[in-house]
């Protein structure tokens, strides 16, 4: 089993994987970091590799500010 990551675009077009992060909690702050930056989000994977919805990671974004 692997840790939780977050697939997206970064701000210079580059695809990018994050390293692996041990809770749901640290990759969503990530992913919310990265929108923030400029990143465009792909997806925040689950340790099962599992896609989270993009409703439920924007959700968190918006509660998060």
């Amino acid at each position: 089993m692997s840790g939780w990551k977050v697939h997206y675009r970064d701000r210079y077009d580059q695809d990018r994987v994050s390293s692996e992060m041990s809770s749901r909690e640290a990759a969503l702050k990530l992913a919310n970091d990265l929108r923030y930056q400029g990143s465009y989000l792909y997806k925040v994977e689950d340790p099962n590799g599992l896609t989270l919805p993009k409703e439920q990671v924007l959700a968190w974004s918006s509660d998060h500010k």
